[in-house]
């Protein structure tokens, strides 16, 4: 798996692809995947390994239909 460093070197890359072909809505999406990992950092600093971008809209929705957990 990668590390979060590692993923954010990629996202980057690609947000450079993306605004040197002009496809801003990519751009966009990507800058928003770039801000919310890097917050996910800054609120798990401890953690090394690069989350899912699932497990990152969790994180910051933990109220989310899609992200609760029950104890059975």
């Amino acid at each position: 798996m990668a590390t979060i460093t590692v993923q954010l070197q990629a996202y980057r890359s690609a947000l450079a692809d993306a605004q040197t072909k002009g496809d801003q809505a990519i751009a966009r999406k990507i800058e928003q995947q770039i801000r919310e990992l890097e917050e996910f950092q800054q609120r798990h600093p401890e953690e090394a390994e690069a989350p899912s971008p699932f497990e990152v809209f969790c994180d910051l929705n933990p109220s989310d239909i899609n992200c609760r957990v029950y104890d059975d």
